[in-house]
């Protein structure tokens, strides 16, 4: 075995004079070659990059929402005119061509007179304020939301106008249910002086805005002069029940020296007119 590692030949050269005769002055020639192995690892670095991936587009269409205000329950008529204590149902709905991809929430809703007087119906987190004008909303699914009320209006003002706004939000995949508000109970409104004048500053951005989601913004309700002037209008539209008054001790002693001051002049001018005339003799 070789040491180091190589190929050995040999070859045999013979050198004749003569083409056709060996003669003394020929010679042989044997030639040995020796070639050494070498081992040698030879590096190179190659650089394999991942094509990308394909970039796929759709552009999804935004859901167009509506709030409507119908008369009793979500099948209703829609309602422009009330009378006070009729019972309505505020609804808002989004429509899409895609199912189970969007949330809404309704938030920030006020009550207007027209001329500046807000008052807050709705806060920034979709919870109610007063609970005898508009309690809790309802999620009914998704892309629908609404809760019934009753018709109340401003004591001078015949026309009102309702303002909400709507969040939508893209439903992740492995979520069943939107998240919808966590709100209490709402408390009953604390009326004060400070507060038959109450403005509110409705700054609250949404998600969305107003002019894309085509959101029917305002629904009127107007009281006619006529019909107040019907006779029995009241009757049907309020209810008018007895009870009982609660009065301080100085108001009690105030109205029962007035009533004992009034029977006693009706009694001594009853007396002087009933007394006949004396006739001087």
């Amino acid at each position: 075995m070789l040491d180091p590692k190589g190929l050995f030949v040999v070859a045999s050269v013979i050198v004749a004079f003569h083409p056709e005769f060996l003669t003394k002055i020929d010679r042989v020639y044997v030639v040995q070659c020796y070639y050494m192995e070498m081992e040698k690892i030879i590096t190179k670095e190659i650089q394999v990059k991942m094509p990308p991936p394909a970039l796929q587009t759709q552009q999804v269409p935004m859901p167009v929402c509506r709030y409507e205000v119908l008369d009793g329950s979500p099948e209703g008529p829609p309602v422009f005119y009330a009378t006070i204590g009729q019972m309505v149902y505020h609804k808002w709905t989004c429509d899409t061509e895609t199912e189970n991809q969007f949330c809404m929430v309704v938030h920030s809703c006020t009550v207007d007179d027209g001329n500046g007087d807000r008052v807050e119906l709705i806060d920034s987190k979709g919870c109610a304020k007063d609970k005898y004008l508009l309690q809790n909303l309802d999620y009914v699914s998704d892309l629908m939301v609404g809760k019934e009320a009753h018709v109340y209006k401003y004591a001078d003002r015949q026309s009102m106008f309702f303002d909400c706004d709507i969040t939508l939000t893209i439903k992740e995949p492995s979520q069943q249910f939107c998240d919808v508000p966590m709100c209490p109970d709402p408390p009953r409104r604390k009326r004060s002086v400070n507060e038959t004048r109450l403005l509110e500053d409705m700054s609250n951005k949404t998600n969305v805005e107003r002019r894309e989601l085509t959101v029917e913004l305002e629904k009127r309700f107007t009281i006619n002069k006529e019909q107040i002037e019907n006779e029995g209008w009241f009757s049907s539209n309020f209810n008018i029940y007895q009870s009982d008054v609660c009065m301080s001790t100085l108001g009690l002693s105030t109205v029962a020296f007035v009533n004992l001051l009034m029977i006693s002049s009706s009694t001594l001018f009853l007396y002087k007119a009933c007394r006949p005339s004396s006739t001087t003799k």
